[in-house]
């Protein structure tokens, strides 16, 4: 009988050994559970990959817009313009040439959202003075700046200016290209842009010797200043003059010493009158300032000169200027891109805050405007722009000129 039991009880746990070892299939389920982060493995790696491709078209945004020059990065980062004061800052606020500056300046700051736009500096021809008020400007949370600055001497308030975190750019006089920076922008200076003196001076000597051609007489060169635009147009229209004696005769015209005539209107016009009694065989005249077809031709009538006596080419297309040319007082103007010069600053400076990148130099046009010219070579091209200077300052209470 106990044999028996002891059989029982042997086949009893033999049986429930057989049950706990088939248990061990299900322990080996976990495997299948570790699979199944292994499986969704892909599916989270792919969504990466997924969104690759808008990633990639990112960069499509930041390309330069079709007619924007070789270093111009499209900025795409999200800024509230009105957070970023802007200003202009010149010696000179009432001038016909400022006055245009100003107007491109002041014009794209409004289209691009900028509310806190401002002119500010001087108007008392003190261009040191009017440096330190955009330092100070630039000391109590100026953003960005257009520095109105001809010269080297702008240099070390340039750097104080950048130092406090406000991005300046300068148009109209190259900084980049001149005896002390040779390629490079000036320390805190972030771009520069410029039409080429050395080109327009060669054009106007071009001019103007063909009306001296077989004639006797002299010819003048008047200056607001000495500074890297103006003496670059001097001797670019001397050299050229030298070149265009094997095209012209030109054996009895010398060319007089360079005078500054300033920019004042009515002083300009007094310095030259006095220069053409005291030269009455001037037959000829480059005046490199934004008053030289008024003060010339003004002068030149004061002085008993008959119209077109003096071959008078000027800078600038101002409405006065513009006037004196299809009046047939002076032979042409040179339509520096005053208002475009300072809308593409505004342009560069809005580019910088979105994170964007610029070129450190850009070359810009000035065309000759002749009262027979075409498009951009004639008169009716900029008379608007004339007119539009003259009643947006009005509406403003200001004067132009």
């Amino acid at each position: 009988m106990k044999k028996v039991f002891a059989l029982i009880l042997a086949i009893a746990m033999v049986t429930v050994l057989a049950i706990g070892c088939s248990a061990t299939p299900a322990a080996s389920s976990a495997p299948a559970e570790t699979k199944a982060p292994e499986t969704q493995a892909p599916v989270e790696t792919q969504a990466p990959e997924t969104e690759a491709p808008a990633k990639t078209e990112a960069p499509a945004e930041t390309e330069a817009p079709a007619d924007a020059p070789e270093g111009f990065v499209k900025g795409t980062e999200e800024i509230n313009p009105a957070d970023y004061p802007v200003s202009i800052c010149m010696d000179t606020y009432n001038h016909p040439v400022h006055r245009t500056v100003q107007l491109g300046f002041l014009k794209k700051a409004e289209e691009l959202g900028y509310t806190e736009a401002q002119v500010t500096g001087t108007d008392l021809g003190d261009s040191a003075a009017a440096w330190e008020n955009g330092l100070q400007w630039a000391k109590s949370g100026g953003k960005g700046l257009l520095l109105w600055a001809g010269d080297e001497s702008c240099y070390e308030v340039l750097k104080q200016i950048a130092d406090t975190g406000c991005i300046v750019g300068i148009p109209h006089f190259n900084h980049i290209d001149n005896d002390t920076n040779k390629g490079t922008l000036p320390e805190g200076l972030s771009f520069n842009m410029a039409c080429s003196p050395v080109l327009y001076g060669t054009q106007v000597a071009t001019v103007l010797a063909e009306k001296c051609d077989g004639k006797e007489g002299a010819v003048q060169i008047t200056l607001n200043t000495h500074n890297l635009t103006e003496d670059a147009a001097d001797e670019a229209f001397r050299a050229q003059w030298e070149k265009e004696a094997a095209n012209y005769d030109l054996s009895k015209v010398t060319i007089l010493p360079t005078e500054l005539e300033g920019g004042d209107l009515v002083e300009a016009t007094s310095i030259i009158q006095g220069l053409i009694n005291a030269h009455p065989e001037i037959i000829a005249a480059f005046g490199t300032t934004g008053n030289s077809p008024q003060s010339w031709s003004a002068a030149a009538e004061n002085s008993g000169k008959k119209v077109g006596e003096i071959a008078i080419v000027g800078m600038d297309a101002t409405e006065g200027n513009l006037a004196a040319l299809e009046e047939g007082k002076v032979v042409a103007i040179v339509a520096q891109p005053l208002y475009e010069e300072a809308a593409k600053t505004m342009e560069y400076l809005d580019n910088l805050f979105r994170g964007g990148k610029v070129p450190a130099w850009t070359d810009l046009e000035a065309p000759i405007v002749t009262v027979d010219g075409e498009g951009v070579n004639g008169p009716a091209h900029h008379k608007g722009l004339a007119a539009e200077v003259t009643e947006y300052f009005k509406a403003k209470g200001m004067t132009v000129g």
